[in-house]
C-alpha cells in the first residue's frame, strides 16, 4: 500500500508540472519579432555650410550657444586645425571643394567671377545657358547652372552610384552656394534671387518643384516686412562694442541694434536685400528645409540634403567678426540648426543620419578696428594698382589698351589681372617690363607680392608659402595673368571687410562631423573641408572620380 501510494505521489507530482508546464508555455508572450538589420550606410547625408564661418567663432562665441551648433560640435568629431589650402576662398570655390573633395585646380571654380577670354566678358561662377524657373510665383530672371563645375558632386555621385535611387535637396540664399552643394542635378535645388524671387533652373529639370513651390506660396518672405531684429540674449553677455570702427550699415539702418525691416516704399528690393542680413533669412531656409526634407532618409538606399546658411556671410561683410550683430546671427543659427536637427531626428531617426558642418570661407577683421592694437592694417585701392600697371608699361612698351575690356570688374576676384594678348604678348617678351609692372605693384598701399601666372603654374613644394596656395586655385584659362597677394588685414573698399586671401583668418574653418559611423572627439590632426567628401563617400560606399582630400578615418567607428 504504501509503495502504491508511493506512486501514485509520483504520478501526481508529474501531472501538476505538465499542468503548470502548459500554463506557463499558454500565458508566455509570443516571441518579439525579428529585429531589421542595422543599415551598413547612413540613411541620410546632412551636408551644412555656414557662409563666412570663422573658426575662431566656436571659441569667441560658442559658449553661449546651446542647442544645434552645440550639439554637432560636443557630439561629433570637431577638426580644429581644419583650414582651406589655397588663396580664393570665396563662396564658389568654397562650396564646390566642399561637394567634390577637389581643389579649385581640380573642379574649376577659381572664384566667384572671373574673366572669361572665350566670350571676352566677365561671368560668375554659375553663369550658364539654362533658363531660370520660378518658384512660388512671379518672374525668375537670373540664369544659373553647374555648367562650369568641371567634376561632379558626392551628390552626383550618390545619385549615380545607387541601386537603390538617391533624392537630393540642396538649398541656400545663394545660387552659387546652392548649385555647388548640388552639382549636375538633383531633386530640388533653390536659391534666393536678388529681386526676392526664389528660382531653380532647367538644369534641374525645367519645372517648377511641387513642394518648394508649395512651401514659397505659403511663407512669403513678406511675412517679415514689419520684423525687427533685436538681440536675443542680454546686451551684456555680448562681447565687443555695438557699434565698431567702420561698420557699414545698409540703406535704412545704423550700426546700432535694433534692426528694422520695414521700408517707406513697402517690401522693395532693398527689404529683400536687408532681409538677407538678418538671422530670419537663416530662419526661414531652416524651415524650407524641413519641409522639403521630410520625406528623406526613408528608402533602402541614401538620401543627401544640403544647406548653405548665408547671413553670416551678408552681416560679416558689412559689421565684421567683432560684431554683436555676427555674435546674435551665430546665436540664432544655433537655434535654427537645433530645430533642423530635432525635426531629423523624428523623421530619420537619430543615429540613422551622419552630418557635416563646415564653412566656406573665414573673414578679415576690419582694418580699422585692428590699428589701435598697432596692426599694421589698412585698405587696399584697386584703382591705384592699375594706375601703377599703367604708368609702368607706359615706360617700358608704350601706352594702349591694357586690361581686357571688363575684365578689371571680374566678380570679386580684384587680385586676378587680365591683359589684353597685344599687351601680354609685349610683356612675355620683355622681361624689364615684367620687372617694372611687378614693382610698381608691390609699391602700392597694402600690396604684399605679384605673381606672375607662370610662377603659378611652376609652383612646387619648395616655393614661398603663398604662391603654393594661388597655385592651388589656380587654372590656366580662367586665372588672370598677374596674380596680386595683399598685405594681411588690407583689404579692398570703404567700408566693411572681406576674404579671398591665404591667410589663416580666410583659410581657417570648423570641420565638424556627427551621426552615423562617426567617433565623438577633438581632432588636431591635419585636415581641410576638402576631405568632407571623401569621408562621407567612405561612409556611403561610393568612389568619388578625383579627391585631393582624404578620408578622415581617425573619426571613423572601425
Amino acid at each position: 500500500m504504501k509503495r502504491l501510494n508511493l506512486a501514485l505521489l509520483v504520478v501526481s507530482l508529474c501531472a501538476a508540472s505538465l499542468m503548470n508546464m502548459v500554463s506557463i508555455t499558454a500565458q508566455a508572450p509570443a516571441a518579439p519579432p525579428a529585429a531589421a538589420p542595422a543599415r551598413r550606410t547612413p540613411a541620410l547625408v546632412v551636408l551644412l555650410v555656414v557662409d563666412q564661418f570663422r573658426a575662431e567663432y566656436i571659441n569667441q562665441y560658442g559658449g553661449e550657444w546651446t542647442r544645434g551648433l552645440r550639439r554637432l560640435i560636443d557630439s561629433g568629431a570637431y577638426f580644429r586645425q581644419a583650414a582651406y589650402p589655397y588663396a580664393s576662398t570665396e563662396t564658389c570655390p568654397g562650396h564646390a571643394t566642399v561637394a567634390t573633395g577637389a581643389l579649385p585646380r581640380s573642379h574649376g571654380i577659381v572664384a566667384n567671377g572671373w574673366y572669361d577670354r572665350a566670350t571676352q566678358r566677365s561671368i560668375v561662377c554659375t553663369t550658364d545657358l539654362a533658363k531660370p524657373v520660378a518658384i512660388g510665383g512671379g518672374d525668375a530672371y537670373e540664369s544659373h547652372g553647374p555648367g562650369l563645375l568641371r567634376l561632379p558632386t558626392l551628390a552626383d555621385e550618390l545619385r549615380n552610384q545607387s541601386a537603390t535611387g538617391a533624392h537630393v535637396v540642396s538649398l541656400s540664399l545663394k545660387a552659387r552656394a546652392a548649385i555647388a552643394m548640388a552639382g549636375h542635378g538633383g531633386d530640388t535645388v533653390a536659391w534666393l534671387e536678388d529681386a526676392g524671387t526664389w528660382a531653380t533652373s532647367t538644369s534641374y529639370g525645367g519645372s517648377v518643384l511641387t513642394k518648394a513651390d508649395a512651401f514659397v506660396r505659403a511663407h512669403s518672405i513678406e511675412r517679415d516686412y514689419d520684423r525687427i531684429w533685436n538681440l536675443l540674449r542680454p546686451a551684456a553677455t555680448y562681447a565687443f562694442s555695438d557699434d565698431g570702427a567702420a561698420e557699414q550699415a545698409p540703406d535704412g539702418w545704423t550700426t546700432k541694434f535694433p534692426h528694422s525691416l520695414s521700408r517707406p516704399a513697402g517690401p522693395d528690393r532693398i527689404f529683400v536685400d536687408n532681409w538677407r542680413r538678418t538671422p530670419f533669412s537663416d530662419e526661414y531656409l531652416g524651415q524650407m528645409a524641413i519641409a522639403l526634407g521630410k520625406d528623406l532618409g526613408r528608402g533602402a538606399g541614401t538620401d543627401m540634403l544640403a544647406i548653405s546658411f548665408s547671413a553670416t556671410d551678408y552681416v560679416g561683410h558689412r559689421f565684421g567678426p567683432r560684431s554683436q550683430e555676427v555674435q546674435d546671427t551665430l546665436a540664432r543659427l544655433d537655434v535654427t540648426i537645433g530645430t533642423l536637427l530635432d525635426a531629423l531626428d523624428a523623421s530619420v531617426g537619430r543615429g540613422r543620419y551622419v552630418v557635416a558642418l563646415t564653412g566656406d570661407h573665414g573673414v578679415a577683421p576690419i582694418p580699422e578696428q585692428q590699428t589701435p592694437f598697432g596692426i599694421d592694417a589698412g585698405r587696399v585701392v584697386v584703382a591705384d594698382v592699375q594706375s601703377a600697371i599703367e604708368a609702368a608699361l607706359k615706360g617700358t612698351i608704350g601706352s594702349g589698351p591694357v586690361f581686357m575690356t571688363g575684365s578689371t570688374e571680374a566678380g570679386n576676384n580684384s587680385s586676378d589681372v587680365y591683359f589684353t594678348a597685344d599687351t601680354l604678348a609685349k610683356l612675355q617678351a620683355t622681361p624689364s617690363a615684367r620687372r617694372a609692372v611687378t614693382d610698381a605693384v608691390e609699391r602700392v598701399a597694402g600690396i604684399a607680392k605679384a605673381y606672375w601666372a607662370s610662377e603659378a603654374q611652376s609652383a612646387g613644394p619648395g616655393s614661398a608659402p603663398d604662391l603654393r596656395s594661388i597655385a592651388q586655385s589656380y587654372s590656366a584659362d580662367r586665372s588672370g595673368d598677374l596674380l596680386i597677394v595683399t598685405k594681411p588685414y588690407w583689404v579692398p573698399g570703404s567700408g566693411g571687410t572681406g576674404h579671398g586671401t591665404a591667410y589663416a583668418y580666410d583659410q581657417r574653418v570648423p570641420v565638424v562631423l556627427s551621426g552615423f559611423g562617426i567617433r565623438a572627439g577633438r581632432y588636431d590632426e591635419s585636415a581641410t573641408p576638402a576631405d568632407i567628401a571623401p569621408t562621407l563617400a567612405h561612409l556611403v560606399g561610393i568612389t568619388l572620380p578625383r579627391a585631393d582630400g582624404r578620408v578622415l578615418g581617425e573619426a571613423l567607428i572601425k
